[in-house]
């Protein structure tokens, strides 16, 4: 595959653009404030991929790739102006999340069911077993045409 026909074949509007896409690249230019805010949302974001695609299949295929790197910083420049980095570096992860629960509620030696377990039967410590005789006999009513259940 030969890489030098990709950049022969460029047109000068796609130079122009494959130059300033090299210079935002190299040198750290943030975007402007009221771009970033745009740019940072959901929707900012889906209009940069559209954008994006829509070089990688109209232009040359340098200026697509180069394309996606651009996209990449602009959204993580946006990210740096609006503060959302510090708030991603700072959030806990789950591990971390997880070590402070365990921290905040320590396992119990007993729970309650095993402590009335403990009071309740003891097991070789009960008094003997004892049958109550009862009056009550049960009857068994019509089951209106219901099956019996076995």
């Amino acid at each position: 595959m030969n890489f030098s026909s990709y950049f022969t074949t460029l047109k000068t509007t796609e130079i122009s653009i494959l130059i300033l896409f090299v210079i935002y690249l190299i040198f750290d230019i943030n975007p402007p404030e009221s771009m970033a805010k745009y740019t940072d949302s959901p929707l900012g974001m889906a209009i940069i991929l559209i954008i994006t695609l829509y070089m990688f299949i109209s232009f040359n295929p340098v200026l697509g790739v180069v394309g996606i790197f651009v996209a990449y910083e602009v959204i993580r420049r946006s990210a740096a102006v609006n503060n959302r980095g510090a708030m991603l570096n700072f959030t806990p992860s789950q591990a971390k999340k997880e070590a402070e629960f365990v921290q905040m509620n320590p396992p119990a030696d007993q729970t309650l069911e095993e402590d009335m377990v403990q009071q309740m039967a003891p097991i070789g410590q009960s008094s003997m077993i004892s049958y109550n005789t009862s009056e009550y006999k049960p009857v068994a009513h019509d089951t209106h045409g219901a099956s019996l259940a076995l």
